[in-house]
């Protein structure tokens, strides 16, 4: 489903999917937001860093939430603005360059996280369990995506 979100053959779909994508993470950030105000703020419970966490990723969210909608609904509302958009995201260098970024980014992703496990054995279990939790989460979508994509290109 999220691979379909950004199937750039028919862009204005793709725009309109986006932009659920949009409202759906903004709905993420609010609750966020409500929680934060209602359960988190006033809890003693929770340390400061935990509270300055949970604030900092709702406002992040809803922000970039709010600044991806903004995004989309002027690329629905302007046609010359959308043809720009399309030719630069459907142009082959530049795919090819998204790619080779996402690779490298995974691939370096990948390899810091084996290499703090070295460290993170020795301070926490929790968060060297936690660090490999992703790593599974990335040797398990890597094939599935890979799968995927044999199918569908």
């Amino acid at each position: 489903m999220l691979m379909r979100m950004f199937d750039t053959s028919d862009y204005d779909r793709s725009l309109r999917r986006r932009r659920l994508m949009a409202l759906g993470l903004l709905a993420v950030g609010i609750t966020g937001l409500v929680c934060y105000a209602l359960l988190i703020h006033n809890s003693g419970v929770l340390s400061d860093y935990a509270r300055g966490f949970y604030l900092g990723a709702a406002t992040g969210i809803t922000i970039g939430s709010v600044i991806l909608l903004i995004r989309m609904q002027y690329l629905l509302t302007h046609p010359e603005a959308r043809k720009k958009a399309k030719i630069q995201e459907q142009d082959e260098r530049e795919k090819a360059i998204i790619n080779q970024a996402f690779q490298f980014a995974g691939m370096f992703t990948f390899f810091a996280a084996v290499a703090s496990m070295f460290v993170l054995v020795a301070v926490s279990r929790a968060a060297a369990m936690a660090v490999f939790g992703v790593i599974v989460v990335y040797a398990v979508s890597w094939p599935l995506a890979s799968l995927y994509l044999s199918k569908k290109l």
